[in-house]
């Protein structure tokens, strides 16, 4: 009776969490439900590339909607009939679709028109369609599968067809993303599940961090659908995929924390009841500082200009708010129902009996490094910059389609109209002159002549009726790049063309005018440029909220500036090493140019936690101990669980590896190596070791023993 009682409070705790899942459950859909693409490329209203697309869609309303590609290929050279059956086939497969699509009628247009659409060496065409605009992903993929099993049945089968473009690109994202969530979530829940049984011999503390993570995962995960559900934010599938590893990550982390110190009241021979209030006490300092530091810094995402980056503040503030509260309540509540059965087979309490007299070796590595702190740091940070130097050749990637399984239709596609046309060809911008009085077709084409004169041009041509509807003050003209239109050398070419084009329009004769460029290239420069704002301006932030936070919770000015150093050496390194893995050793061209700013975020908001709980245990026992010895025993006390708790946080991370999608291959792979040096090589060796070297200074202005 008397346990019943004491349990009362941790049962109406549970209770309360079981009834805001159940009623979230009952009112909101699956944070996956909801998922949008973004606006305007994630660029602003003001970048110049959406200026042009925007008149593009004023001016030239026709060419509105969602890009399909179907590509026909035939490695022996296509027949004229065979192509002939192909197109008309196509297109009446289209026109009898249930959509209202746009297609370039290529059966009726004469051979010479359809010329550009042949690749020169007669082995493929390709047949322009548009989406209609607004269509949601899962709606364009279900659409695509009718679109691919219809034209398989319809043209000569000795054809290959691919549907690429962005709504083939779009389709495949879907199905690949919807595939990968399931496996992604049970590798992740297997995996925690082995490695707790293997450090703690429990099948309980096994299962208690699951299930309290899985909990907050359905409330997270509802309340992003509430939020999606009435356009409060956007989201993306890939943000939902890395909040469900994070959260199922950081709980059993904070769960570790606790059971651990859960373990120590109880081996003093406390009830459940009072070790568990006395654990929570304890712990509380250092949940509340890395949950508010993770919390901040991903905040801090909400100035970042480019949308993707913006658009990962709200999930993951959420789901860390989330965790936050469930670290405090949820976890102690689930321990403390379960009380000493947490432990079996073993028994605390034995175990204490058991310890006694013997030397841990977390005891024997804080001993090391407190008596020869110089040893223990010069050969770290002497690693540490070694990888970090390798960021310096680090090339990076423009093109999502390089993330992408190369057996994708979208990707296989794009690869044989790569093959068989011109680089440029595969995604063509549009420039467009937008002038005060009417222009005449001389201009216009002294506009693409021009253009055609430079180095960077393949050709820029007038195809058909160059003119706005009813508005000869605005032209057209089609422009291919000789670059491959996602690389860095095409968006050098573009800016190069921004930046002449009042010379070029002095040149053609046109006076009180405006030159635009549209189309992938020109978006992808401008993400380039706003990307790089955001990369400086996040960092810079993220770096002073925690050393803030780090000032707060050490009640010190010295130790947040050597904390956070070790923490950016850390990063710098995973980082150099993960560039050295996929550059130069498996031979990749580039690195997505959003993996350093996503790493950047995880890595450094997520290595602070094992710093401030090692900080707030060495600042407990430096009340009582020297700082040689409180150093000592926070490296002993605290290695098992924070070992443990990194390494866990590094294999979940790792999981991402699976994933068909590169970025995330190597954003899981950067963000585990990082972890793993932190928890094994900075936390334990290098922060002791400057600590002990700084002495008396360590927690400037604050005096120690």
């Amino acid at each position: 009776m008397n346990s019943l009682k004491e349990k009362k409070r941790w049962l109406i705790i549970l209770l309360c969490w079981l009834i805001v899942g159940g009623a979230l459950s009952s009112v909101a859909p699956a944070a996956k439900e909801q998922t949008s693409p973004g606006k305007n490329a994630g660029l602003p209203e003001t970048a110049a590339s959406i200026q042009a697309e925007k008149a593009l869609k004023k001016y030239f309303p026709s060419s509105e909607g969602v890009p399909l590609f179907v590509v026909v290929h035939d490695k022996d050279g296509l027949k004229d009939k065979d192509a002939v059956t192909a197109m008309v086939n196509i297109e009446q497969v289209m026109n009898e679709a249930d959509e209202d699509f746009t297609i370039v009628p290529l059966s009726k247009m004469p051979e010479q028109g359809r010329a550009s659409f042949f690749s020169e060496d007669k082995t493929t065409f390709f047949l322009p369609v548009l989406f209609p605009k607004g269509m949601e992903d899962k709606a364009i993929k279900a659409m695509m599968d009718e679109l691919k099993k219809e034209t398989a049945k319809s043209i000569p089968s000795h054809l290959d067809a691919y549907f690429t473009g962005p709504a083939g690109i779009a389709a495949d994202t879907y199905e690949m993303f919807s595939r990968a969530d399931v496996v992604l979530i049970l590798a992740t829940v297997g995996l925690i599940f082995v490695i707790l049984i293997s450090i703690y011999r429990s099948p309980l503390l096994a299962l208690i961090p699951l299930i309290g993570a899985g909990i907050a995962y359905l409330v997270v995960d509802r309340l992003l659908g509430l939020m999606g559900k009435y356009d409060w934010f956007a989201f993306d599938s890939q943000s939902l995929s890395i909040m469900m590893i994070l959260l199922f990550a950081v709980i059993t982390d904070y769960s570790l924390l606790l059971f651990s110190r859960f373990r120590e009241e109880l081996e003093k021979g406390l009830s459940v009841n009072e070790a568990m209030i006395n654990a929570v006490n304890f712990v509380k300092e250092p949940i509340v500082f890395s949950g508010g530091t993770v919390f901040l810094s991903m905040l801090a995402l909400f100035f970042a200009v480019y949308e993707p980056y913006r658009g990962f503040a709200p999930v993951f503030a959420i789901a860390i708010a989330v965790m936050f509260i469930a670290g405090l309540t949820l976890m102690p509540a689930l321990f403390a129902i379960a009380g000493e059965k947490s432990f079996w087979p073993s028994n605390p309490r034995k175990r204490a009996v058991k310890r006694a007299g013997k030397v841990s070796f977390w005891n024997k590595l804080g001993r090391f490094v407190t008596e020869k702190p110089w040893i223990s740091l010069i050969p770290i940070v002497i690693v540490l910059v070694f990888f970090t130097s390798m960021t310096r050749h680090m090339n990076y990637s423009f093109n999502l389609l390089d993330s992408f399984p190369k057996e994708m239709s979208s990707i296989q596609g794009y690869d044989t109209l790569n093959d068989a046309f011109s680089a440029g060809e595969i995604a063509p911008s549009t420039v467009i002159v937008k002038a005060e009085k009417e222009l005449s077709r001389e201009q216009i084409q002294r506009v693409a002549d021009e253009l055609n004169r430079l180095d960077s041009v393949s050709k820029a041509e007038i195809q058909g009726h160059p003119y706005a509807e009813n508005d000869q003050s605005v032209a057209k003209i089609n422009l291919v790049l000789k670059n491959n239109p996602y690389t860095e050398k095409a968006f050098d070419d573009i800016e190069r063309i921004r930046a002449d084009s009042d010379k070029l329009l002095e040149v053609s004769e046109i006076e009180d005018a405006k030159l635009l460029v549209a189309g992938e290239t020109a978006q992808q420069a401008d993400v380039r440029n706003v990307s790089h704002g955001d990369e400086i301006r996040i960092i810079v932030l993220v770096t002073i909220l925690i050393i803030v936070m780090l000032a707060i919770q050490t009640r010190s000015l010295l130790a947040p500036v050597y904390m956070m150093a070790a923490i950016l050496l850390s990063f710098g390194a995973a980082l150099g090493f993960s560039v050295f893995f996929f550059q130069d050793l498996l031979g990749y061209q580039g690195i997505s140019y959003r993996i350093p700013l996503y790493t950047f975020v995880f890595l450094v908001a997520l290595g602070v936690d094992y710093s401030i709980m090692l900080i707030s245990r060495i600042r407990e026992e430096k009340e009582r101990l020297p700082i040689k010895e409180a150093v000592r025993e926070g490296v002993s006390k605290t290695g098992g669980v924070i070992s443990s708790a990194g390494l866990i946080l590094a294999a979940t991370f790792a999981v991402l590896i699976t994933q068909p999608v590169m970025e995330l291959r190597i954003f899981g792979f950067a963000v585990a190596i990082g972890i793993l040096v932190d928890t094994f090589i900075v936390r334990p060796l290098a922060i002791p070791a400057l600590i002990v070297i700084l002495g008396k200074y360590s927690f400037w202005p604050k005096k120690v023993k």
